[in-house]
């Protein structure tokens, strides 16, 4: 026992120098790795944390301007309505011009019509009589004719003639 624990002491020395040496190493590494990784991980993080920044300011810009085409598209329905009720009344009031404007236009047509209508008429009525006139003009020379032809002998005949002829010579 004594044997181990001469040996034993130099050992936990050796041990704990191992360890000590360890450790000096871990530290080492880990110095050397912040001192070679600091600058490119920092400009990582900062670049990463700029894109960030970046892409919230962005959302929140995209969010204040669908923010606003919704307060515009709120305020177009609010005055949907009365847009509907001007669009109606207007073509209510469109309505009854354009009803005023054909019965005028119906009435002046029909005072055309009845114009036309009176003159042809007129017309008509002026031919009829013409031809009236000259029909009964016609039958009145060939009843005559008849009625002379009955009556008229051939001493009425000679008579006529001399008569015809000395109101010639005269």
């Amino acid at each position: 026992m004594i044997i181990t624990q001469l040996f034993a002491a130099p050992l936990t020395f050796i041990l704990a120098e191992n360890m000590v040496a360890r450790w000096f190493n871990v530290i080492v590494f880990f110095g050397l790795l912040f001192f070679l990784l600091r600058k490119p991980t920092r400009d990582f993080f900062a670049n990463r944390f700029a894109r960030i920044r970046s892409s919230l300011e962005r959302a929140a810009k995209e969010k204040e301007e669908a923010q606003a085409r919704i307060q515009a598209i709120d305020a177009r329905l609010a005055q949907l309505d009365s847009e509907t009720a001007k669009i109606k009344e207007t073509a209510q009031s469109e309505a009854a011009a354009e009803t005023e404007r054909l019965q005028l236009q119906t009435k002046a047509d029909a005072e055309k019509i009845r114009a036309t209508a009176s003159r042809e008429i007129d017309a008509a009525t002026q031919t009829a009589m013409i031809e009236l006139r000259q029909f009964t003009a016609g039958n009145a020379v060939n009843l005559a004719e008849k009625i002379i032809r009955q009556e008229l002998t051939p001493a009425d005949d000679a008579a006529l003639l001399h008569r015809a002829s000395s109101e010639i010579k005269m």
